[in-house]
């Protein structure tokens, strides 16, 4: 061979032994893969497909709790943070309990409450629920994007509404609607999106506005009790309904008529006696608590021994759990005072007529 042949083979052989070191040293030695290869792929996506998609099941899932929490308890900013997008959609409907400072004409600080309808909208967001149906779960390669789908339950208040015409606030309302068992479901297919931080983020958020999309008619609420009051009237021995005044009597009557709103409700209240003197009213009697369930008419009785002595009087009922109070002002007079002061008038008048004949003067024309 002559000299030019060996030298390109030597020349082969170390280029051979050259790429073979080069390769030698990217290559895995246990798998023969290149490391290179294989420390991208890790970084980027693991190729075990049934372990990718159970880590985006679990994420997945995690973030739908979080998604009905937030939804629940009406938190606006929470559940954004679940999104990809702003979810303007559900911010316009989302019943957000809040109170707010306002300016009055005269340029003072109000504290504004929350109205009664808001109150109770919100009520009805706390009862949200959900279900998963796991066997619904899809994802793309390597879990990039996935869906499932999930039904959103809330309360059925129609049943609510038809116990009542007229709440005692919001939280007459919220009691009832404790009770109830029916509800109302929204199935939805849920859209999630992989972060570059390996967090799932949900791609179709304003959908979910529908969770509050209550067909819910305006409402009538009551003060207090006293709202359910149709007519009242005092009574008893020695009534006279046109002058409303007590003449010779021991006993105070009061009754007050219902309407049938108040049956609905358990009473708590006390009532009084009272006389108007100075500086302060004399209470003459205050009764124990009163508990009436579910009434229809109230009717009390004040008595005593001796005939109540004429004077300014008040007979009040105080419902105890609206510190407000309802009843009845009158008189009371006492035949004998009334005698006296006859008398004494009727003996003015005489004098003053038998003077006005002696001293009139004479008619000068």
């Amino acid at each position: 061979m002559s000299k030019k042949v060996i030298a390109a083979v030597l020349i082969l052989a170390n280029l051979m032994t050259l790429a073979s070191c080069s390769q030698a040293s990217n290559t895995d030695e246990t798998t023969g893969r290149s490391r290179k290869s294989t420390e991208e792929a890790a970084d980027e996506e693991p190729e075990d497909d049934d372990s990718n998609n159970k880590v985006a099941e679990d994420r997945i899932y995690h973030c739908i709790e979080k998604v009905a929490t937030a939804l629940a308890e009406c938190d606006y900013d929470s559940y954004c943070e679940l999104c990809t997008y702003t979810p303007y959609e559900v911010k316009s409907v989302m019943p957000i309990v809040e109170e707010v400072d306002e300016i009055d004409y005269s340029d003072t600080y109000i504290r504004k409450s929350p109205s009664e309808m808001l109150r109770v909208k919100n009520s009805i967001a706390s009862t949200i629920t959900y279900e998963i149906d796991k066997s619904s779960f899809k994802s793309n390669l390597w879990a990039k994007e996935c869906t499932v789908d999930v039904t959103f339950s809330y309360k059925d208040f129609s049943s609510v509404l038809d116990q009542r015409d007229k709440f005692l606030g919001f939280a007459d309302f919220n009691m009832l609607l404790a009770e109830v068992e029916d509800t109302v479901d929204l199935d939805l297919t849920l859209k999630f999106t992989k972060e570059d931080d390996g967090q799932y983020l949900l791609a179709n958020g304003r959908d979910l506005a529908g969770v509050y999309e209550y067909d819910l008619p305006e409402l009538e609420f009551m003060d207090n009790l006293f709202d359910t009051v149709k007519d009242s009237y005092m009574t008893g021995p020695g009534w006279d309904p046109v002058t409303e005044s007590y003449t010779d009597t021991n006993t105070f009557e009061f009754v007050v008529e219902l309407d049938e709103n108040a049956s609905n409700y358990i009473w708590q209240y006390k009532y009084r006696v009272a006389e108007e003197t100075s500086p302060d009213w004399t209470p003459l009697y205050t009764s124990d608590t009163i508990i009436d369930r579910y009434p229809t008419e109230i009717h009390l009785t004040y008595t005593q021994e001796e005939n109540i002595p004429s004077g300014f009087y008040v007979f009040f009922i105080y419902d105890m759990q609206s510190g407000t109070i309802y009843g009845w002002e009158f008189d009371v007079y006492n035949t004998a005072d009334l005698v006296q002061v006859d008398t004494v008038y009727t003996g003015t008048v005489t004098e003053t007529e038998e003077t006005a004949e002696t001293e009139a003067p004479e008619d000068e024309t």
